[in-house]
């Protein structure tokens, strides 16, 4: 297992979309440079190419993705989510408050390597790193 490791994907596109996606809500599906989740009703977040119809959420969300074997141990510090195996498996998608604020959580493992991507207001993304930095420390994490 990889040591933790967390990466600002915050300048990776992003896209709303209404329709095209039979996903579930808490649920997500990608391959390749691509992956998709639903978190509400009949809409979608894509990242990846732009689809038809969609609109830009790039410059609206931070994204930052955590991985490692103490991801949801970081993650749980601020977060009241469960995120066991069992409950949110990869694949899972929810919005939540991560340390106050409505960020979406994606799991979105990397190989064998637990990964989160966590979706917070741009403009709360240096808050959200500085707490996912704060947590993490005792592991040795840093940006």
């Amino acid at each position: 297992m990889a040591e933790l490791a967390l990466v600002d994907l915050s300048q990776s596109p992003k896209w709303r979309v209404f329709s095209g996606y039979d996903l579930g809500t808490g649920t997500a599906s990608g391959s390749g440079d691509s992956l998709a989740w639903s978190v509400t009703p009949g809409e979608w977040t894509v990242l990846g190419s732009r689809p038809d119809g969609a609109l830009d959420l790039t410059h609206v969300r931070a994204m930052f993705r955590l991985t490692g074997v103490d991801a949801v141990t970081v993650i749980n510090r601020v977060c009241a989510l469960d995120l066991t195996d069992e409950m949110f498996p990869s694949g899972a998608a929810a919005r939540t408050l991560f340390a106050g604020v409505a960020t979406e959580i994606v799991r979105d493992d990397q190989g064998d390597e637990p990964s989160y991507l966590l979706l917070p207001s741009r403009s709360y993304s240096t808050y959200i790193l500085d707490v996912l930095l704060d947590a993490g420390s005792e592991f040795g994490l840093t940006a």
